[in-house]
């Protein structure tokens, strides 16, 4: 419990320091005046005795959540860019500058284009050349020979992604500390495979895998599958793409916690077949950590890969893992790696979406499972179950993520309800044939094609669900000017009111405290 509060109060500090522009000194003068609290408070004041200090929340001394929220306003200000001489952004400007670095991420092909991550080394303007810091997109024609680890001189225009009326929280590659842009420049490949073997071997390995979905699966059901296990959704079709957000199971075709926790399952049941108990959560971590980094690193994959990753140890040394404390803490780990991500669409629906089935889903199941029982038999109500879970979780997540999908699109579909529920209990067959397929695939392309064939049924299924469910007229309506804060009030006051129930649940049953 009392990690549970000092990481609440961390994450108001990064959110509250967001909204508040100003310097960060008052932050810093906070930090040093709750530090000097907490050690009086330790060391002077008598706590035991007092009933109202006795309680759960009190066992922590005031003055250490207070440190706390000002250790994430201050964690907040430190990530704002400062840009100097010594970051590559600063050089965004009209002249054409010449700079050296090295492709970082795993380059994306978009219509036209080819997309890369490159880390700055050196930069050129005019006789001066000296080093540098800082990353950039890099544009380069489609089809273009780049991959990862490859060492570039470029030359041409810098772009800045700044602006100067909007904070960088409100930019995707801001967010992610990538501040330039350069489009389309003179290219010079100066180096190849210059980066780190282990995330050369993921990249290649990635790219592998991908060449056998296309392989042994015909278009456009192999970039479905592509999407869905391995995170490379620029060769879907747009019409596709729209009518999976037309009808509001957009989730499906990008790596999300759903699919993290189907491939975490997979893994952890195969690592017990193959090894011994403490060889086989090793292995397992190792695994999901792995396709992590494999498929990107996005925050609903990260978020979903740290939880699993901590309920492995907690299971194999025997304690329970408690789901709300869990996610709370992942959320401030993360947010302290990079503070901007709180205002990241895929970090707040993932996060939301995971504390509304923790916090909601058995409550509600409770709550209807009483009424019934008075009208069916036990018999009824357990071969009801299944269904009605599904219906409540799909809702349940549905209205947690709502006032950000509001924001992204202002419309509301009568299809999404019955898209997701019936795409939904074929994902996890879909992944596992898809998967099997593709690890098959790489090493037996004939085996992989007969597997491959069995997973096409499924994956034509989701494009055709979503191009029915999409496309049909009238199924949008347009949600009225200002509903996005009704819904996100009663979201949260939803998420509250179910969060305390259950914080108090469980200081009453004696687990708060683990």
């Amino acid at each position: 419990m009392p990690l549970l509060w000092v990481s609440l109060s961390f994450i108001g500090g990064i959110a509250f320091s967001s909204v508040l522009s100003g310097a960060a000194w008052p932050w810093l003068l906070l930090l040093l005046l709750s530090i000097t609290a907490v050690f009086l408070e330790i060391k002077c004041v008598p706590r035991a005795g007092h009933p109202l200090l006795s309680r759960p929340l009190f066992r922590i001394p005031i003055s250490l959540l207070l440190a706390a929220f000002a250790l994430g306003g201050c964690r907040f200000q430190a990530e704002y860019p400062s840009l100097t001489s010594q970051e590559i952004a600063w050089y965004a400007s009209a002249e054409s500058i010449g700079l050296s670095g090295m492709v970082v991420s795993f380059p994306e092909e978009s219509p036209g284009s080819t997309i890369a991550i490159v880390k700055a080394q050196t930069i050129r303007v005019g006789e001066i050349e000296q080093a540098v810091n800082g990353k950039l997109e890099l544009r380069l024609p489609g089809g273009f020979n780049l991959e990862y680890g490859d060492v570039l001189y470029l030359k041409g225009h810098l772009d800045s992604l700044l602006d100067s009326s909007s904070p960088p929280t409100h930019s995707y590659l801001a967010r992610r500390g990538i501040y330039s842009r350069m489009q389309y420049p003179q290219v010079t490949t100066l180096k190849r495979a210059a980066g780190s073997p282990i995330m050369a071997a993921l990249f290649s390995l990635r790219a592998r895998a991908q060449q056998a979905i296309y392989s042994q699966i015909p278009f456009p059901e192999s970039a479905l599958l592509s999407a869905i296990l391995l995170g490379t959704d620029w060769n879907l079709p747009d019409y596709l793409v729209e009518a999976y957000r037309a009808c509001g199971v957009l989730h499906i075709i990008a790596i999300s916690g759903f699919n993290i926790a189907i491939i975490s399952n997979l893994i952890i049941r195969l690592a017990r077949r193959l090894f011994s108990p403490g060889k086989a959560g090793l292995f397992a971590i190792i695994s999901i950590l792995l396709y992590t980094l494999l498929v990107g690193g996005e925050p609903a994959v990260v978020r979903a890969a740290i939880m699993g990753s901590l309920a492995i140890p907690a299971h194999y040394f025997g304690r329970r893992v408690i789901p709300l404390h869990s996610l709370i803490l992942v959320a401030a780990l993360m947010l302290a790696g990079n503070p901007y991500l709180l205002w990241d669409i895929g970090f707040q629906l993932s996060f939301l979406a995971c504390l509304g089935l923790i916090t909601m889903v058995d409550p509600l199941l409770g709550a209807i499972d009483t009424m019934l029982e008075k009208r069916y038999s036990e018999a009824a109500r357990r071969w009801w179950s299944p269904i009605l879970l599904l219906v409540v979780t799909t809702l349940t997540a549905q209205f947690c993520v709502y006032p950000v999908l509001i924001q992204m699109n202002p419309f509301f579909s009568w299809t999404t309800l019955p898209a997701n529920l019936t795409l939904i209990v074929i994902q996890p067959l879909l992944m596992a044939l898809g998967g099997l397929a593709t690890i098959v695939g790489l090493f037996l392309p004939a085996a992989g094609k007969f597997l491959g064939a069995a997973a096409w049924p499924l994956l034509a299924y989701c494009n055709r669900v979503a191009l029915n469910f999409g496309f049909q007229a009238g199924t949008e309506i347009q949600i009225p000017p200002g509903s996005a804060w009704v819904t996100a009030i009663l979201v949260a006051a939803a998420l509250t009111y179910f969060s305390i129930q259950q914080i108090a649940g469980l200081a009453q049953s004696g687990l708060s405290d683990q």
